[in-house]
């Protein structure tokens, strides 16, 4: 186990660098291309409840799906941490600066508190620092999204959301650590590959 995460800690560490390196304006290029996918993808176009989240400056900025989602009548959440290591969806409303507050950990949340159950979620989009194409996630290591994503109805949707330098070969997991089922790129939303019996 200690060797796992020594291995995740550098994992961390090489992708975060290569995100650091990103030109501002491919970062921008390759943003809007990845959008423009999961825009696309006939699972996001259907839902009617998602999850997405509020980035931090090194994520893909997913903003403009979110806020044309509530244009369109969906029912939109993002996360909130609620106790030690959990979060729980919370409604969002508005992308409006004043209807939003930062919390303790730097992340933008609803200042309005409705919270939303996670059976009744279509679609979550889930950030991490690390996919690989098996859909194995590397977060930032405080385990949210693990404890999070086995709460979902089997029906729902996991659609793993990062550039390009964050796709990695493979990332290293523990068997608590959750999966996406599918991952969105610049050339389209491609389910992630089942893994090998062996």
């Amino acid at each position: 186990m200690d060797e796992i995460q020594r291995t995740k800690a550098d994992l961390r560490g090489r992708v975060r660098t290569a995100l650091r390196s990103m030109d501002s304006a491919n970062r921008a290029q390759e943003a809007v291309a990845i959008r423009r996918s999961i825009r696309a993808w006939p699972t996001w176009v259907g839902a009617r409840s998602v999850l997405g989240f509020l980035p931090l400056a090194s994520e893909i900025d997913v903003r403009p799906l979110l806020g044309e989602a509530l244009q369109r009548g969906i029912r939109v959440c993002v996360p909130v941490v609620t106790g030690d290591g959990f979060f729980q969806p919370c409604l969002l409303t508005s992308l409006d600066p004043k209807d939003l507050e930062i919390d303790l950990m730097g992340i933008a949340v609803p200042r309005h508190r409705e919270l939303v159950p996670a059976a009744q979620i279509d679609v979550a989009l889930v950030p991490g620092v690390a996919f690989d194409r098996f859909g194995r996630r590397l977060g930032r290591g405080g385990g949210f999204y693990d404890r999070f994503l086995p709460r979902l109805r089997r029906e729902a949707a996991t659609l793993g959301v990062c550039f390009g330098c964050q796709r990695v070969p493979e990332v290293p997991t523990l068997s608590h650590d959750a999966r996406v089922e599918w991952l969105a790129s610049e050339t389209g939303v491609a389910a992630a590959q089942p893994n090998s019996p062996i």
